[in-house]
């Protein structure tokens, strides 16, 4: 919840900073409430380790089943280029595309962001009314990607507790087309669909 209101409060002072600038302003933030030293590099220090950050432990096992059902599985994140190849070898590269901030040149909630990447995958030959957006965050995910027109999946990590976590707290909740609290319970859900 620390990480969340830092960035919020990044975001709302510099709403154009990408996810390298964004970190080093946050730092001092986290820091501050943590009762930490802000000492020299620690905001680089910050930054990289996105780059180490654990996988949720069903993850790589779901992403793998399910790249064996989908023709394509697409990471968007708000997250660099570096930080987002390193957390899919970390998940078994199970990726068609990486799109980051860096490629579409704002963050989501941003609507442009869901254009960006709507039309990256339009040239991979998926249509519109075939995406199903898949996350965590209501707040960068979930209502921008329904706004967007697109099929949404809420992965409700948190259920049972209070609040959004890392990520913020949305302006309004955004009802899904489909609830798991993982990425397991999510395949899990599409094979006994199959299976129906």
């Amino acid at each position: 919840e620390c990480y969340a209101r830092a960035q919020m409060a990044v975001r709302k002072a510099e709403p154009t900073l990408l996810f390298s600038q964004r970190f080093a302003k946050m730092w001092p933030l986290i820091a501050k409430e943590f009762g930490a030293p802000v000492e020299p590099g620690g905001a680089a220090s910050f930054l990289y380790s996105a780059r180490r950050w654990p996988t949720f432990p069903d993850s790589a096992a779901a992403l793998a089943y399910l790249k064996t059902q989908f023709r394509h599985l697409v990471v968007v994140t708000n997250g660099d280029r570096v930080s987002a190849r390193a957390m899919a070898t970390t998940l078994g590269s199970p990726f068609s595309a990486i799109i980051t901030e860096e490629d579409m040149g704002v963050s989501k909630p941003d609507p442009r962001a869901f254009e960006h990447f709507i039309a990256e995958l339009g040239k991979m030959g998926v249509p519109k009314a075939r995406i199903l957006h898949v996350a965590q965050s209501q707040y960068h995910d979930i209502g921008a990607a329904r706004r967007a027109g697109l099929a949404v999946a809420w992965i409700y990590r948190r259920h049972g507790k209070a609040g959004y976590g890392g990520t913020p707290v949305p302006a309004e909740y955004t009802q899904p087309d489909f609830l798991a609290t993982s990425l397991d319970d999510l395949a899990r859900q599409y094979r006994a669909d199959l299976d129906a």
